[in-house]
């Protein structure tokens, strides 16, 4: 219930958390929260707001720069602008996934410019179908961001540079049901500590781009449901000291086959950018590389 739904500090008392998800709350949600001086962790998703009262003058909100964890995701929420995010400069997780941005063209600029810490981006089914970029913005990066999920999004355009740019340090990328068309840039090569990357249910064409193998990082890729042709190379031999398994989504035409793992076993794994969070669970795979 609600009243479970804060932290505090044991010794001072202040409110330091606050988790409203899944509490059927409606209505309004009135930033004044943010008032509250020592609020690191806000979590109001899956719930039916549908407004958004944003103070008017920034001196109302001076105290948000412990906030680092903000979710309002799944919400009915639509935005015209990203302003008031200004603020919330050491925000390390955001977010807005479910809500409707379709009217805020320049939402990436905003990002850039008012959260550098940003370690995690998750705005799938925003309506980003206007995908409109500012060409100065591929020469700019959020050289902190790890994770970045733009799926769902029903996105009609190129794969554009500014996402192999935006960071060396890109681990996580998720652009699978879109309308992305054309080939895979060789910019993509950029990102060496991926993990995870989705390009599947888009229109891409082409030939896979062959360094796409040494991307030496990677435990999921997925090409599925695209027009792309060519292989997959690797080595096709185990490597030492290696505890993940490459597991690669492809057509049955490709030259490397579909990799099925049955109940794979479970790696405790803490963020330790979040470290009053509880630990998450992901897979932890043999590595066989195809």
């Amino acid at each position: 219930g609600i009243n479970d739904s804060y932290g505090h500090d044991k010794i001072t008392g202040r409110v330091t958390e606050l988790d409203l998800s899944y509490q059927d709350l409606n209505g309004e949600i009135n930033f004044s929260i943010l008032k509250l001086e020592f609020l690191s962790y806000l979590d109001l998703s899956s719930n039916y707001f549908d407004v958004i009262n944003i103070p008017a003058t920034r001196h109302n909100i001076t105290h948000t720069s412990n906030l680092f964890y903000l979710d309002l995701s799944h919400n009915f929420l639509q935005m015209d602008n990203l302003d008031w995010l200004s603020p919330l400069s050491s925000l390390k997780y955001l977010n807005l996934s479910g809500i409707d941005l379709h009217k805020k063209t320049n939402w990436l600029q905003a990002m850039i410019n008012t959260l550098p810490s940003l370690l995690e981006l998750q705005l799938n089914d925003c309506n980003l179908n206007n995908f409109i970029i500012n060409p100065s913005i591929e020469y700019l990066n959020l050289s902190s961001l790890v994770t970045l999920n733009l799926s769902f999004n029903n996105i009609t355009s190129q794969l554009p540079n500014w996402v192999f740019n935006l960071t060396k340090d890109l681990t996580y990328l998720n652009l699978q049901w879109n309308n992305i068309y054309g080939e895979i840039p060789p910019s993509l090569l950029n990102l060496q500590k991926l993990r995870f990357l989705s390009l599947s249910f888009n229109d891409l064409q082409g030939s896979i781009p062959y360094g796409i193998g040494q991307l030496e990082n990677i435990q999921r890729l997925n090409l599925h449901s695209n027009t792309l042709s060519g292989s997959i190379p690797s080595s096709k031999k185990k490597r030492q000291n290696c505890s993940r398994h490459f597991d690669a989504v492809v057509p049955s035409t490709f030259a490397v086959p579909l990799v099925a793992t049955v109940a794979p076993p479970q790696h405790r794994f803490n963020r330790s950018v979040f470290p009053s969070l509880s630990p998450i669970t992901i897979p932890c795979y043999p590595c066989v590389w195809l």
